[in-house]
C-alpha cells in the first residue's frame, strides 16, 4: 500500500476578507501521494468517435469558468491517448492488425473544427505547453471566489464556510456530519481499486466474455488495473447465463432512506444523479439535491474528492457518455445510527436549464441517442461491477436529470425502458434480467 501522506492545513484569515469570505479550520488530512496525471489509463480499443470529438470537443471549450479544472482532466486524457498512439505508430510489429487499424481509426478522429466550420488537425507540441501553464497556476479560480489562499489538495474538507451570494452558510450540521461520517469510516480515503473511471459502455463490453466464446484463462481483455475483480466475476459469472427476475418496484422515498429497506445480506447499485464537472455538485453551498442528500447522510463525499485528487489528477469530469464508480460508501441512518454499505454509480444527465461541462444535444433525437449511450454505460457498469452472479443484488435507479437540471420525466422514462429491455453485455435477453430488483 502506497504511504499516506498528511495535509495539515492551517490559515491565517485575519486579513482581506470581505464580507462574504470563507474560512478554514484546522485539520489534518490523510491522502495517498498524487499519481502522474499524464498515467492515466487509457481504454484505446474501446474508444469511439462520440467518445473522442467529446473530449476534443470541450477541451477546447473556453466560454465558462472551470472552477475544477475540468478541461484540464480532459485534456490529460487527450495527451494520454496521442501518447498511447504514438507508442503503437512507433512499435507496430508489436501489436495485431486489429489494434493497427482502430489506432489508424482514433488518429483519424484527433482533430477539431474552427469557428468556420474547418477542420484542424491538433497541434500536440502547443497542447502540452496548455497542459504545463495549467497544472503550474496554483491559484484556482475556486479558491480566488472563495476568497482562499490554499493550496493544498482536498481545501474542500477544510472549508468552515461558503459564500454564495452574499449568504454566508457557516458550520452547516449538514456538512459537519457528512464530514464526521468521513473521519469515522474513511480518514485514510478510498482504496485505488475502489474507484473506476468508465469512458463510455465500450469500455466495459470488452470486458465480456460472449456466450458460446472459448475463454483463455492466462489471456485477459484489455482493462484498467482497477477492474481485475470485474473480468474475474465476468468469467465466473458470464452475463450470459443471468437470469433473475428483474423485479421492479417503485417506491416514494428518499435515496438516504431506501437503501435501508434493502435486506441486509444484499448488494446495493445506487445511481447518484451527478454534477459533471464539480465533485458533489453544490454540496458546499449547501444545495439539497439528490447528490447532495446522498453525500450529507454518507461518506461518500471524499470518494469524489479521491477520484478528483487521484484518478482525474487534481480535476473533475465526468466522461460524457461514460461515468465513475465507488465501491462501498457507508450511509448513517441519524436517528438509529444504523450503516449501509452500497456502491455508487457516478453518472451525469444533461443540464438544459443552464451550461455545464458538455455542449447539450440540439435535437430530440440527438438528445435521446445522447442518452441511451449514457445510460448504456452506468447499466453496464452497475452488471460488470455486481457481486456474485447479480441474484443478490438491488439496483435502485431514479428519475436522473428531471430536478433541477430540467430534463422530461417521461423522456428519461424512455430512456430507461429502451436500455433496460435491450441485450447488452452478452445477455441472452433484457439486461434486467442480470439483477434480482431494481
Amino acid at each position: 500500500m502506497e504511504a499516506l501522506q498528511e495535509s495539515n492545513n492551517e490559515m491565517d484569515t485575519s486579513s482581506n476578507i470581505g464580507p462574504s469570505s470563507s474560512s478554514v479550520a484546522r485539520t489534518k488530512i490523510n491522502y495517498r501521494p498524487m499519481p502522474n496525471p499524464l498515467s492515466v489509463y487509457v481504454p484505446l480499443e474501446s474508444l469511439t468517435e462520440q467518445t473522442v470529438m467529446s473530449v476534443v470537443a470541450t477541451t477546447f471549450k473556453h466560454e465558462l469558468p472551470d472552477w475544477n479544472d475540468s478541461r484540464r482532466t480532459l485534456l490529460v486524457f487527450l495527451l494520454a491517448i496521442n501518447e498511447r498512439l504514438n507508442e503503437i505508430e512507433k512499435n507496430k510489429v508489436q501489436f495485431d492488425e486489429q489494434t493497427l487499424k482502430h489506432a489508424i481509426e482514433v488518429r483519424q478522429w484527433l482533430v477539431r473544427k474552427g469557428k468556420s466550420g474547418q477542420t484542424m488537425e491538433l497541434d500536440w507540441n502547443e497542447l502540452r505547453k496548455t497542459y504545463d501553464k495549467m497544472i503550474n497556476n496554483k491559484n484556482t479560480k475556486e479558491e480566488t471566489l472563495l476568497y482562499m489562499r490554499n493550496e493544498e489538495p482536498y481545501f474542500e474538507l477544510t472549508i468552515d464556510a461558503v459564500s454564495t451570494l452574499s449568504i454566508l452558510v457557516q458550520g452547516h450540521p449538514d456538512i459537519e456530519q457528512s464530514r464526521k461520517y468521513m473521519t469515522r469510516f474513511r480518514s485514510n480515503g478510498w482504496e485505488p481499486h475502489e474507484l473506476k473511471v468508465y469512458w463510455n459502455e465500450e469500455q466495459l463490453e470488452i470486458l465480456c466474455p460472449k456466450d458460446g466464446q472459448e475463454v483463455e484463462k492466462t489471456r485477459l481483455p484489455p482493462h484498467d488495473p482497477s477492474d481485475v475483480d470485474v473480468v474475474q466475476a465476468l468469467r465466473q459469472y458470464p452475463v450470459s447465463k443471468r437470469n433473475h427476475a428483474g423485479t421492479i418496484t417503485y417506491i416514494n422515498k428518499g435515496i438516504e432512506k431506501a437503501v435501508f429497506d434493502v435486506p441486509k445480506d444484499a448488494q446495493i447499485i445506487l445511481l447518484n444523479f451527478a454534477n459533471e464537472c464539480s465533485p458533489g455538485g453544490g454540496y458546499l453551498r449547501r444545495a439539497w439535491a439528490q447528490e447532495e442528500i446522498i453525500l450529507y447522510n454518507s461518506d461518500g463525499y471524499r470518494a469524489l474528492l479521491d477520484l478528483k485528487y487521484g484518478r482525474m489528477g487534481g480535476g473533475y469530469a465526468i466522461p460524457e457518455f461514460g461515468l465513475a464508480y465507488v465501491r462501498d460508501i457507508c450511509f448513517i441512518d441519524k436517528d438509529t445510527e444504523q450503516c449501509r454499505q452500497a456502491d455508487m454509480l457516478v453518472s451525469a444527465c444533461y443540464c438544459l436549464v443552464y451550461p455545464q461541462l458538455y455542449d447539450n444535444p440540439t435535437t430530440v433525437d440527438e438528445w435521446i441517442k445522447n442518452n441511451i449511450a449514457k445510460f448504456r454505460a452506468f447499466i453496464s457498469a452497475a452488471v460488470a461491477n455486481t457481486k456474485g452472479d447479480g441474484s443478490n443484488t438491488y439496483l435502485l435507479l431514479g428519475p436522473i436529470g428531471t430536478g433541477a437540471f430540467g430534463n422530461d420525466v417521461n423522456q428519461i422514462g424512455y430512456v430507461f425502458q429502451h436500455v433496460l429491455t435491450s441485450q447488452m453485455m452478452g445477455s441472452s435477453g433484457p439486461i434486467s434480467k442480470a439483477f434480482s430488483n431494481i
